[in-house]
């Protein structure tokens, strides 16, 4: 958008006058307009990061360990209604043990990334198991196009299916 008005303004500008004569120097206004956008434009854009290193501006992270500090925060929420939960009769013991473990690994794994414990591979552990989950729904993906493409299933069933498997992969820590 840089530009966009300044630039139809001067294609505005009418081929010639009422009297019938040339608009006097309209080519040099149209030239001088993209001049301008093309130096504010070009120049500029090319010339920031040069701008940036040399004052050396870097980033404060601030906002980073910020999320950091909120997931650790509800992570740790979630663990204490977890034991909360326990002692209730309704909740099953391995569902309630199954949630303690996945959300005290998530716990270590932020405490690792925040420098609070040492990191002993959660990272590592983490993406690998991401790239594995991921690899597993392209393979639902690909079963489920090849089903609509053999007419066993419609179009609207298979982009259900798959909105499923693409909130649970948005649901990926990466």
């Amino acid at each position: 958008m840089r530009g966009a008005v300044s630039l139809a303004a001067a294609l505005a500008i009418p081929l010639r006058t009422n009297a019938g004569s040339p608009f006097p120097d309209r080519n040099l206004v149209i030239f001088l307009t993209f001049a301008v956008i093309f130096s504010t434009l070009v120049v500029q854009g090319l010339s920031l990061p040069l701008v940036i290193r040399s004052l050396h501006v870097t980033s404060d992270r601030s906002e980073e360990h910020e999320e950091l500090r909120a997931r650790l925060t509800a992570t740790n929420a979630a663990l204490a209604r977890i034991d909360e939960l326990a002692g209730e009769e309704w909740t099953r013991e391995d569902t309630i043990e199954r949630m303690r473990g996945a959300y005290d690994y998530r716990r270590r794994r932020l405490s690792a990334r925040a420098g609070k414990i040492e990191d002993d591979g959660y990272e590592d552990r983490s993406l690998a198991y991401q790239q594995v989950v991921q690899a597993v729904l392209a393979a639902q993906r690909d079963a489920l196009v090849g089903l609509r493409d053999e007419g066993t299933i419609s179009n609207e069933v298979m982009n259900r299916v798959i909105q499923e498997l693409d909130v649970e992969e948005s649901r990926l820590e990466i």
